[in-house]
């Protein structure tokens, strides 16, 4: 059940209004069916995994805590509470990894299984090896990398002691499948989450209806701005062979727009839909393309995911065993600065290995991701030197023509990353930046890219409007509450013109059938 389709809207106007009719005390029971009904909608086989997943983490955060329970170390004598709680903690790790490899297990053989046993069998055949094992015909489930990566980092923080388990099966079955993020996040925490998910909350006409504008914004961002893009670069970027150079880099811009207007589009809906419940989820963008720096850009896109990888691959690979141990023995080499850069490094390239590895199982995702990864390592490695220099010219970092080259170079290496991204094979990204870089590429090429100039200027303007609430965002001022203080005339104007410009811009047509989110397929 697609965001933007007709089904979705009368999804939620009957989610929403029955919701304010139930006891509060149980509204989370209503909410619980809605979110089922929601998800086994695309397919009831689908429903399977994420029932399999809920019980697995709910039954290992129980066992966790009986473990915790099992022994009342502050009763034991000092000399036994250390070898206590080392062997209570060894049991907790133990339960806390099974979890987490069944879980990732699930997600392995669904996801990256053929994948895997591909390239094993490419490489066979380079040594004359015969490697041919049976592949998977199973469609992955939708959601699933979402919903994963929500009940390991709840897992995890019951085994930190972050939050209790919830003993509630039902209730705890709600925290993974709630319908506004099950398909696309945010990356909920339960510590957060669960703090106004499960308490009824009354009607509340202003919440209502800034929630409804942030839909609105939604469904404007996907239909308006990305799907009008989507059709230049759906044109353009398979054919990429038969386009100059401005047509290319044209659509390397449109997409970078398109993936941004459709992601966040989403995380607008989404949150509004929870909002109008007085639900909150996390946010998942902050004005990304605003960013003066590759490491900024990734605090401000997709936040929850970058926090998932920092608290749960990040900091544990840190301070994990065997890092610690590398860096003492390269302390004694290269000394103590270098070797906490060098430990610094591993765990960074782990991350963007896998951030890759979790977009997909395609070796442009992995290239993707492993391009993030060194800029990010380069950045860090050279901030100091960076820093050295601009004091050294006494360069302003708040003059507005300074921080508009930042954002404008971190922007480039953001559209060089996505021709990884976008494209369907390596030889093809490659392919792309050998066709800007080679000087016999002409300019420009008759062939047309999909939309007329009328549509182009449209989408100028829209992506302008765009901007500028970007802008509000960026400062953290809500535009929502600007409108509110309006008069009655104008607030409905704006609302009015927005609803027109959805209803009479957005790409619909012939075999318009609510084009799927890009995220959807993650």
């Amino acid at each position: 059940m697609i965001f933007t389709s007709v089904k979705f809207l009368v999804f939620i106007t009957a989610v929403v209004s029955i919701y304010f009719i139930f006891p509060k005390k149980y509204r989370w029971i209503w909410l619980l069916a809605s979110s089922y009904f929601f998800y086994l909608s695309a397919s009831v086989k689908y429903g399977i995994f994420l029932v399999f997943s809920t019980v697995v983490t709910y039954t290992a955060a129980l066992l966790i805590e009986k473990v915790s329970e099992s022994i009342d170390v502050s009763l034991l004598p000092k000399e036994q509470k250390k070898q206590a709680r080392q062997i209570l903690d060894k049991r907790k790790k133990i339960i806390t990894a099974i979890a987490i490899v069944i879980n990732f297990g699930v997600l392995f053989a669904l996801k990256y299984y053929n994948f895997t046993v591909e390239n094993i069998s490419a490489i066979a055949d380079t040594f004359g090896l015969k490697f041919s094992p049976a592949l998977l015909n199973v469609l992955l489930p939708v959601g699933i990398s979402f919903y994963t990566f929500q009940v390991i980092g709840y897992i995890i923080d019951v085994y930190r002691g972050i939050n209790k388990a919830e003993r509630n099966f039902f209730k705890y079955a709600l925290f993974v499948s709630y319908f506004p993020q099950i398909m696309q996040g945010p990356i909920g925490r339960f510590s957060e989450l669960s703090k106004t998910l499960y308490t009824g909350h009354a009607f509340d006409y202003e919440r209502f209806t800034f929630a409804l504008q942030r839909m609105l914004l939604g469904f404007f961002e996907k239909l308006v701005i990305a799907d009008r893009l989507a059709i230049a670069v759906d044109t353009v970027w398979p054919d990429y062979q038969s386009y100059g150079k401005f047509e290319i880099l044209l659509i390397g811009v449109f997409y970078a727009i398109q993936i941004y207007a459709d992601f966040a589009g989403y995380m607008d809906i989404a949150l509004g839909a929870s909002q109008i419940m007085g639900i909150r989820l996390s946010e998942n963008f902050k004005a990304p393309y605003f960013s003066a720096s590759i490491p900024e850009f990734w605090r401000r896109w997709h936040i929850t995911l970058g926090s998932w990888f920092r608290d749960y691959l990040f900091y544990p690979v840190m301070r994990s065993g065997w890092c610690t141990a590398l860096g003492k023995k390269l302390k004694g080499i290269i000394g103590k600065k270098a070797s906490s850069k060098a430990t610094t490094v591993i765990a960074l390239l782990c991350v963007w290995f896998f951030t890759g590895m979790w977009h997909g199982a395609n070796w442009t995702y992995i290239m993707w991701g492993v391009y993030y990864g060194v800029l990010i390592i380069l950045s860090t490695l050279f901030a100091p030197l960076f820093d050295s220099f601009v004091q050294k010219h006494s360069i302003n970092r708040d003059n507005p023509v300074y921080k508009s080259l930042q954002i404008l170079k971190t922007f480039i290496l953001v559209c060089i990353g996505y021709i990884f991204f976008r494209s369907d094979t390596l030889s093809q990204a490659f392919g792309i930046i050998g066709r800007i870089l080679n000087f016999s590429t002409p300019l420009t090429s008759p062939a047309g890219i999909g939309i007329d100039r009328a549509d182009i200027i449209a989408a100028a303007v829209f992506v302008l409007l765009l901007i500028i609430i970007d802008i509000f965002r960026a400062y953290d001022i809500d535009i929502r509450e600007i409108i509110a203080k309006k008069n009655i005339v104008l607030r409905w104007a704006i609302y009015f013109i927005m609803l027109f410009a959805v209803i009479i811009f957005g790409i619909y047509g012939p075999g318009y059938t609510s084009s799927s989110f890009i995220y959807f397929q993650f």
